[in-house]
Parts: C-alpha cells; sequence; structure tokens
C-alpha cells in the first residue's frame, strides 16, 4: 500500500513524531495509518485506492440519536473489573447504572465491599 502527502504532515506514528513533506511517498503500515486517520494523502496502488474507511463517528453524534439510545450504548461498557473510580464515574449518579454496577460487583467471587457501599447508597437514592 503506497500514497503521496497532498501537504506537509506531521503525525503521531509508531511512538514517536513522524514528519512528512508535500508530495513525499510513503508505504505499507504508515501509509495505512494516513489513509485510517483521514489525513489529505493521494492513493499510489490499487490497495490504497480501494481502502474505503469510514471515520468513527464521534462522541457526541450518539447523543443526538435519543438518550435511551446512548444510554444504551454505554451501558455495554461498563468494566466491572476496572477501578472503582472507574466504575463510580460510569455510573455518574444514575440510580439504574448503580443497580446495574452493584448486583455485577457482588456477583464476583470477591466483591469489593467499600465500593458496593457506595453504589448501594447510590441505587437507594433513586428508591427513597
Amino acid at each position: 500500500m503506497r500514497v503521496k502527502a497532498l501537504e506537509a504532515l506531521s503525525l503521531y506514528y509508531n511512538y514517536g513524531v513522524t514528519t512528512l513533506a508535500e508530495g513525499e511517498e510513503v508505504k505499507g503500515g504508515l501509509a495505512l495509518h494516513l489513509l485510517e486517520t483521514g489525513a489529505n494523502v493521494e492513493p499510489l496502488d490499487a490497495d490504497a485506492a480501494a481502502y474505503d474507511h469510514q471515520p468513527e463517528p464521534s462522541p457526541k453524534e450518539p447523543e443526538s440519536e435519543g438518550a435511551e439510545q446512548a444510554s444504551g450504548e454505554a451501558d455495554a461498557e461498563v468494566d466491572i473489573d476496572g477501578t472503582a473510580a472507574d466504575i463510580l464515574a460510569w455510573v455518574d449518579g444514575d440510580e439504574e447504572r448503580a443497580a446495574e454496577a452493584l448486583a455485577l460487583e457482588l456477583a464476583k467471587d470477591k466483591p469489593r465491599s467499600t465500593l458496593a457501599k457506595q453504589l448501594e447508597k447510590l441505587a437507594a437514592a433513586g428508591a427513597g
């Protein structure tokens, strides 16, 4: 896979900053990275020309699709093995999320008692 930079580029790639001059040609993984990130490049071979990457939607786009769908997508993101701070950030004061996280935490072999108490308080806030 080969591409040509249509403008001077400076990007972070492979644990370092890479600088490309306008008109510079690159191949392989760097060419793929440039295509994936939507850099201003021109495909120079069939593989690069055939690459049809649709950028990921920005985090703000799902909110416009309705709160119910956005919260449904976020529900799948809870990592019950994550840190307590991460789980509480995911809950974000939502009683339903607190109850869901509490159920998942208590189902573990060794539930974290401090986290469970915090989640119980948050889940009970909606019931009271």
